[in-house]
């Protein structure tokens, strides 16, 4: 059997999860959990307080027992002062331990919520990405009341780092799925549909996720997408064209990008502006075009990802057509 690795130090947990793996039966396991559970109990319990590194140790702890399929009913509140710790892995160890562990009901939501809104306003952009995952990755009703209206000011501020706006627009997405009707727009509409100019891959990857399934809902509200993502598919498409290049796939440019582009335009009728429609005509000839040349490449890469952009033209004009 490997070595467990001690990973960020925790020498205490590795030999844990060490013990676990050398267990011979179920029952030796419990019996091995069972006193585990006793002493992270008696630690939490103690009159001694606990440092960082020791909440984060045992946290682990009760995260892995309770990934290995057992109940566990303490260690919550301990996990949510972690939330407050300034060193990354604390705070990340205790973000992991509220997504997995804590229900919407728990009467610990107001301390979370209070936790993760100093993180969105600390403009430490780490501590604002763990933040927004632990509130796409729990999604509930409470999560969208409290944080739908500042999600999107973060999403469109000219300050934020780009890993923080990828982040918050698939947060926003998360939060619409679930509570579509508390997330509202409003007047961030026309910021929101312009991150499809974004030059950062990552972005304009999750804008368009976010702006596809809001068009899909309210297509008049958004409709000002249609001419942006016309414009942004002819600069991928066209062999003039040097926009984001550095994101060829096997001789494809942006692909995915490409197909999310085609796949957001099926949300709407054809464009009404002569201009745009003709330039969508020639975005889709091109395609066409290229998928009739010969492969630059054998690998199957190649025809996949051609296939792919040339199955979403396809569909849009079937869609058109209907």
């Amino acid at each position: 059997m490997p070595a467990v690795s001690k990973g960020d130090g925790m020498r205490g947990l590795a030999v844990f999860i060490s013990d676990i793996r050398n267990c011979k039966s179920k029952e030796a396991e419990i019996k091995r959990i069972n006193k585990e559970l006793a002493n992270i109990r008696s630690k939490f319990k103690g009159d001694k307080a606990l440092d960082g590194y020791s909440k984060k140790k045992y946290v682990c702890k009760l995260l892995f027992i309770f990934l290995l399929g057992h109940d566990i009913d303490f260690g919550h509140m301990e996990a949510v002062n972690l939330l407050s710790s300034n060193k990354y892995t604390e705070k990340q160890i205790g973000y992991l331990f509220i997504s997995v562990l804590v229900n919407s009901n728990s009467e610990l939501i107001r301390l979370i919520n209070n936790a993760i809104k100093n993180d969105l306003s600390s403009r430490n952009p780490t501590f604002m990405c763990l933040a927004l995952h632990c509130i796409a990755n729990v999604g509930s009703r409470e999560m969208a009341e409290a944080f739908a209206g500042e999600i999107p000011r973060i999403l469109v501020a000219g300050d934020t780092m780009d890993s923080v706006k990828q982040s918050a627009a698939l947060c926003l997405l998360r939060l619409y799925k679930a509570s579509p009707d508390l997330v509202l727009m409003g007047e961030w509409t026309s910021r929101v549909v312009h991150l499809l100019n974004d030059q950062h891959m990552g972005v304009v990857t999750a804008a368009i996720s976010l702006i596809t399934c809001l068009s899909s809902k309210n297509p008049d509200e958004f409709k000002t997408c249609v001419s942006l993502a016309v414009s942004r598919l002819s600069r991928i498409v066209s062999s003039a064209s040097t926009d984001l290049q550095d994101y060829t796939y096997y001789f494809v440019p942006a692909p995915w990008l490409s197909c999310k582009l085609l796949r957001l335009l099926q949300c709407y009728p054809p464009p009404e502006d002569g201009a745009v429609k003709g330039r969508l005509v020639e975005c889709l000839e091109t395609i066409l075009n290229k998928a009739q040349e010969p492969p630059k490449s054998k690998k199957v890469q190649h025809s996949n990802a051609k296939n792919a952009i040339l199955f979403e033209a396809i569909s849009l004009i079937i869609h058109y057509d209907r």
